[in-house]
């Protein structure tokens, strides 16, 4: 085999963009709550999307840096947010939402050990305004 041959095997395949596909990212892209695959496969099933695809979508997208996960009470939840953010968490209604996070954080909140910060896992928890 040449050389070519080998640099060719050895790259990604390229990935297919089906109706379903299209119809997950939209669904995911539309959003900010932070849905479960289980919500998402909710909103899609009166199309005849099944389950496994919803996850099988998710998780290539996830891959590819087109989303974002988080894990939130032993669930999987999806973000379309891929930029460095933190998150909200209202502890009566279970809503999650995005908080911006500044450029460069403060050197005070760089905790003493680290050279650097590679990344960063933050999560306000309360009540949101409508659960007050």
């Amino acid at each position: 085999m040449s050389p070519d041959r080998n640099t060719e095997k050895a790259s990604k395949p390229a990935r297919r963009n089906t109706w379903q596909k299209q119809a997950i990212v939209e669904n995911v892209m539309a959003r900010h709550d932070h849905p479960t695959a289980q919500k998402i496969h909710n909103d899609l099933s009166a199309l005849g999307i099944g389950i496994a695809t919803v996850y099988r979508n998710l998780a290539t997208m996830a891959e590819d840096g087109l989303i974002s996960t988080v894990e939130h009470d032993g669930e999987v939840r999806y973000d379309r947010n891929v930029g460095p953010h933190a998150h909200a968490v209202c502890n009566v209604c279970d809503g999650i939402w995005d908080v911006p996070l500044p450029n460069n954080l403060p050197s005070a909140l760089t905790p003493k050990g680290l050279a650097t910060v590679d990344e960063i896992d933050l999560t306000f928890r309360g009540r949101c305004p409508t659960c007050i």
